[in-house]
């Protein structure tokens, strides 16, 4: 399972996805919904769920995408598909503390060209 918003899905996501697939059978992407976008980071997203969700597929329809829980940290999610692992990139310490607390097994995804490929620093032009 590998959690994301993937607003705008550029190489370091794509990159993050295929890792994460090559290490489990059956990928779950849980992709956070536009509500809980906003609360998490103060903002909605530039592309709303379901154009994020089509990016992903279209990238990789292998993957199975579900919807995040609306309210942060109920994790309906992981109690409804109960994951092996979950996968966690770079930038992610906040829901590895969280992970962490849940005693579910995580694995870490290097970064991919992070100074380059960071959606924050792509969407301000670096």
């Amino acid at each position: 399972m590998a959690f994301g918003v993937f607003d705008g899905l550029h190489e370091g996501h794509k990159y993050f996805l295929s890792e994460a697939l090559k290490l489990c059978d059956e990928l779950v992407v849980v992709v956070t919904p536009d509500e809980a976008v906003a609360t998490l980071k103060g903002h909605l997203p530039q592309q709303r769920y379901k154009e994020r969700v089509v990016a992903i597929t279209a990238f990789n329809p292998i993957l199975k995408v579900v919807e995040g829980d609306l309210a942060l940290g109920e994790w309906t999610v992981l109690k409804n598909h109960k994951p092996d692992n979950v996968m966690l990139g770079y930038d992610q310490e906040k829901l590895m503390r969280e992970i962490r607390l849940l005693n579910i097994p995580y694995k870490l995804i290097p970064p991919h060209k992070p100074d380059i490929y960071k959606s924050s620093l792509l969407k301000t032009g670096g």
